[in-house]
């Protein structure tokens, strides 16, 4: 089959491999047709280098985790072959003509979603989802989001449809700040959070602090800081931006001093929360399908990627069409 492969930073090469099998004693896991792609900023790190602890090449076909495909061969009891489905990859292998998912990482699709790209959404909005459950009760509390990239704008939208509010949003660009105000956003800034912290210290008018900061930037420790100073005292910052580095320098005294809650929101039970997105997707795909700037051939995935990287061309969500490949599974 057909696959694509990260032979070194910024460099990717088509490559041929085998197609993945299925062993004789295998349960529970499917071999999946990919159809589409989308790209999650916490695949941009292994695209620019900056995961210290990965090699190069990377394994054919990584690093995508948000897929929708067809099943060509399955060992679950849940799956059919030609079911229709959004699944994770295992290895993140999803820049591939086929890649293997567990059945507990993936959820069937309704016949009139089979093939929609739109269908990848339901990953990221499913972690989503788990991040404002940890939360509890969230209406009428006051949330700001830090980071208004694809995540932080689902944020934003999930927020305000459980009722919270006002929803703050702080994002240096000012084109993703114009789509969180479409997007359940009551007021946002278009600095960095830095900037703001150093302007609410300048007057203290310019910032009311949240009860709830949300860190959705990730792959660097200084915006969890700022979101330590940017929330109110005895409020809870949420660390849902990925990590880089396997340790991070935090502003202990002021965690400490607020009497703060941290709390970590990743990986939720996926077949719940994939399920559920599934449904949430079903009922306001026209909301959520604003978010897909930008569609290209999966061959075209470096390009996809350094616009990506450099956040160019008012780049929210980016869908790789995998159909151009037609290897047959035997």
């Amino acid at each position: 089959m057909n696959a694509l492969q990260l032979v070194q930073p910024r460099s990717f090469s088509t490559v041929r491999v085998p197609i993945p099998n299925l062993g004789a004693g295998d349960t529970e896991r499917m071999l999946i047709r990919t159809a589409s792609v989308a790209m999650c900023g916490s695949d941009v790190a292994f695209f620019a280098g900056n995961k210290r602890h990965r090699s190069y090449p990377l394994p054919a076909g990584a690093p995508i985790h948000e897929c929708v495909g067809q099943v060509v061969e399955s060992r679950a009891d849940r799956f059919r072959d030609g079911d229709w489905v959004v699944a994770i990859p295992e290895g993140d292998q999803g820049l591939a003509e086929f890649f293997v998912a567990q059945a507990a990482k993936a959820v069937p699709l309704p016949p009139g979603l089979a093939g929609c790209d739109a269908c990848c959404l339901i990953q990221p909005l499913s972690t989503v989802i788990n991040a404002v459950d940890r939360l509890g009760e969230v209406e009428g509390r006051s949330v700001a989001v830090v980071g208004l990239g694809s995540m932080g704008l689902l944020l934003c939208w999930l927020l305000q449809k459980r009722g919270a509010g006002p929803i703050l949003g702080i994002d240096p660009l000012v084109d993703r700040c114009r789509a969180a105000g479409r997007l359940g956003a009551t007021r946002t800034w278009p600095l960095r959070s830095i900037e703001l912290v150093h302007a609410s210290r300048q007057d203290p008018s310019v910032w009311e602090a949240p009860e709830i900061c949300i860190e959705a930037v990730g792959h660097q420790m200084d915006t969890l800081n700022d979101c330590l100073e940017l929330v109110r005292k005895r409020g809870t910052v949420v660390a849902f931006g990925v990590p880089d580095h396997p340790v991070y320098t935090i502003e202990y005294e002021t965690f400490f001093r607020k009497n703060l809650h941290l709390v970590a929101v990743v990986t939720p039970e996926w077949s719940q929360y994939l399920a559920q997105a599934r449904d949430l997707l079903l009922s306001h795909r026209s909301e959520l399908e604003v978010l897909i700037t930008h569609r290209f051939p999966i061959g075209a995935a470096q390009q996809a990627f350094t616009l990506y990287e450099r956040h160019a061309d008012g780049v929210l969500k980016v869908i790789l069409d995998a159909s151009c490949w037609e290897t047959t599974a035997e």
